[in-house]
């Protein structure tokens, strides 16, 4: 006797056919899965890109509206002021730049970060030599043999020869005491950069970065420069270090260079006070009395959990004199000299 099954091979049939349908649902869902995280990813870049272009626009217009400030305090002298203020405002227009500009600038209702700053009250580590930076190093450190390593180590980053200074260091110790960073045998691009410069720890960077700049023309503004910076400057001794700063405690301005140089009172230099006027000619050509650069660190951000976005620019201002006689006409403007975003 024999028994016959029926509907055998179609039940197989019928398994394979739902295990390729659900195979097929599964590589159906992997791929839009796949675009879905794709139009995610763009939507997110889009998004982010919108954000960005809004603020660049943001910090241009914040930009636009203290360079306005900045050229009407050239142009309109202040009034309803003390005459004291007002002389003061007369030789230096943008004296006080950072209390005077440091404040958020609304930009279609959205609040920009401003903070302004004298650029001459930083010593420019592109532009200073290895005896001014020793000096700098050494008086913030109290330490000379260190000062004469950072400092060696700095003008060996910056110079563009592979010749180690007896106390610096160029590419060969570098990897040798595996650093990441190797010197670039050229100027500093941001200050942070010092950070990778050989001997300059945490705690040394943060004792010494709030006087240093990369931009600006280095001229020192006298008048407002901290006294780390005054030190640093060629010829400058602690009794014309003295000197200045009791001209400001006494609330006198410095408009000329020479009045540092006081005579005693039978006409002879004043003790500690290098006069000649090779020392004289040496520190005005360092320095300035009025604030003539001016940085401006730009920061926007549409929300809270956007990027920012930073714009750095330095402004300058520009004297033009036309014309010859009765007829010469004075106009005065402030001139972005250079941005960085960021």
């Amino acid at each position: 006797m024999s028994l016959m099954i029926i509907g055998g091979p179609q039940r197989g049939r019928r398994g394979v056919a739902l295990l390729a349908a659900l195979w097929l649902v599964v590589a159906i869902a992997t791929v839009a899965l796949q675009f879905s995280l794709e139009a995610r990813e763009r939507r997110t870049v889009g998004i982010l890109a919108s954000e960005r272009g809004i603020q660049r626009a943001a910090a241009l217009g914040a930009l636009a509206a203290v360079q306005a400030k900045l050229e009407q305090a050239l142009r309109i002298a202040p009034s309803g002021t003390s005459p004291a203020l007002a002389r003061l405002r007369a030789s230096d227009p943008w004296a006080y730049v950072d209390s005077l500009y440091s404040v958020p600038v609304y930009v279609d209702s959205m609040e920009v970060d401003v903070v302004a700053r004298d650029l001459g009250e930083r010593l420019n580590i592109n532009q200073v030599n290895e005896t001014e930076l020793q000096t700098f190093f050494s008086f913030l450190l109290g330490d000379y043999s260190k000062a004469t390593h950072l400092a060696q180590a700095v003008m060996d980053w910056r110079d563009a020869d592979s010749i180690p200074r007896p106390s610096g260091a160029e590419r060969d110790a570098y990897i040798k005491a595996g650093m990441l960073a190797l010197p670039t045998n050229s100027t500093f691009r941001d200050v942070e950069e010092l950070q990778n410069v050989m001997g300059m720890t945490p705690d040394i960077y943060a004792i010494v970065s709030p006087y240093l700049t990369t931009r600006g023309s280095g001229a020192i503004n006298i008048n407002t420069a901290p006294v780390p910076v005054l030190r640093a400057l060629p010829g400058m001794t602690d009794a014309t270090l003295n000197m200045i700063l009791m001209l400001r405690s006494q609330g006198r301005r410095i408009d000329n260079i020479n009045q540092i140089f006081q005579q005693g009172a039978r006409g002879r230099p004043v003790a500690g006070q290098l006069s000649s006027q090779a020392a004289i000619n040496q520190l005005q050509s360092r320095t300035t009395t009025r604030t003539n650069q001016v940085e401006l660190r730009i920061t926007a951000r549409v929300g809270p959990q956007a990027p920012p976005t930073e714009l750095i620019a330095v402004v300058a201002p520009i004297i033009a004199t036309t014309g010859n006689g009765r007829n010469t006409t004075t106009n005065s403007t402030a001139f972005v000299t250079s941005k960085l975003w960021r």
